[in-house]
């Protein structure tokens, strides 16, 4: 309990400082932070962190992470306001999570299809891994620059439920329990979830629109309402039978489609989680994960590689390939978004706290590499690559202009 009080302040004091703000800039030195003191502690000490501990921790980043992202959206509008978005969303990502699976049921030796399912929906949950400020700072138009946001809210909050019915896919069943014991009980824990956070979040919705009404107010509730409601479906939901993960999840879906709240309350709640909880996933996924990287042979490299690379780039090209978007923004959707981030790396960190996972070093060494070459690539490519975004968009400025 009071690791878990600490983890709070720390990433409440994250999120107030510039410290935060940088650090949510940087997840390449996040992770090189956490491998270096996790060498360390292995080199003066044979102990280390719970298993238990860390994936309690990670539950409630990932319960963080998810009622964030699920706060931006409203689902049942996406497909309106932002096409891009929805095609990624609805599309390429399905593609990519499939594509994941199959790629590594064939490549790794030793994977069954529950564990190669449950790699490709860690790999499928993304945010933050390729360099935000890049993205920022690009040249591209800001509804390019929204697609990018979306998707990865839509993907993590969508994406999260799909990744623990895996888990439970790949979980071995206990004594005198039948074999899918483990995926029943967890899909009747995620509808219990879903539907009470649900309920929570309509709530905080409703009460924040009738507290503006009444007081008549420009001072609102909105973002403090909004966060009590996501603690409240994480530390409640369980108490009901629910998943708190989809829980936490659920609130934020339903509040962001109920909610009036201006778009600075929406602006609040991804910055809290970008400033304190992204660079806290990264350092703990860089002392708790990412040492297995030495671990790793030739194929799980080749497949990580295909994995940030080729496996991902392609469906998304597929489904951005329409005339009502340029070229140069389809390259740029493909290459700034869906990689393994920051959800994938806290999705990884829960995994070590799941002693009944099939095949788990397997699934945990080969997620490390494709998160830590996700953040490595990212840092390499982003400014070669926006320097070529900028010279194809002012080449197809130059031809509309020539054309009309």
């Amino acid at each position: 309990m009071l690791i878990i009080i600490a983890t709070l302040i720390i990433a409440l004091l994250l999120q107030t400082t510039r410290l935060g703000r940088r650090a949510a800039e940087a997840p390449g030195l996040c992770l090189a932070i956490g491998i270096s003191a996790a060498l360390f502690v292995s080199a003066f000490s044979e102990g280390g962190i719970r298993d238990q501990v860390a994936s309690s921790l990670a539950a409630m980043g990932l319960a963080a992470l998810g009622f964030a992202s699920a706060a931006q959206l409203r689902v049942s509008r996406l497909s309106r306001y932002c096409p891009s978005s929805f095609r990624l969303t609805f599309g390429g990502a399905p593609i990519y999570f499939i594509a994941c699976s199959l790629a590594a049921l064939v490549m790794l030796p030793g994977f069954s299809l529950t564990a190669a399912l449950l790699l490709g929906a860690t790999l499928t949950l993304n945010g933050a891994a390729f360099d935000r400020k890049a993205v920022i700072n690009a040249p591209a138009p800001a509804t390019i620059k929204a697609a990018v946001r979306y998707e990865s809210a839509a993907i993590i909050a969508l994406g999260l439920p799909l990744a623990l019915l895996c888990l439970a896919c790949a979980t071995a069943p206990g004594p005198n329990e039948p074999t899918s014991g483990p995926i029943m009980r967890k899909s009747l824990d995620t509808l219990i979830g879903f539907s009470a956070g649900g309920v929570v979040g309509l709530v905080a919705a409703h009460l924040a629109a009738l507290y503006r009404r009444r007081t008549m107010q420009r001072k609102s509730i909105d973002t403090g309402l909004a966060l009590m409601a996501g603690a409240a479906a994480f530390t409640f939901g369980p108490m009901v039978g629910g998943e708190p993960i989809v829980a936490a999840t659920a609130a934020g879906l339903l509040w962001g489609e109920q909610t009036n709240a201006a778009s600075p309350t929406r602006l609040r709640i991804r910055q809290f989680a970008e400033q304190s909880v992204t660079p806290l996933a990264y350092l703990g996924f860089g002392c708790l994960v990412a040492p297995r990287l030495f671990q790793a042979d030739l194929l799980s490299i080749v497949f990580a590689i295909a994995a940030v690379t080729i496996l991902r780039v392609g469906p998304r090209l597929i489904v951005l390939n329409t005339p009502s978007l340029p070229k140069e923004s389809q390259a740029f959707l493909a290459w700034f978004g869906g990689a393994p981030g920051a959800a994938s790396a806290l999705f990884t960190i829960y995994l070590i706290g799941q002693p009944a996972l099939t095949n788990p070093d397997g699934v945990l060494t080969v997620a490390s590499l494709a998160v830590v070459g996700g953040v490595i690539s990212a840092r390499l490519t982003s400014r070669p690559l926006v320097n070529a975004y900028l010279r194809r968009n002012a080449v197809a400025k130059r031809r509309r202009a020539y054309a009309i």
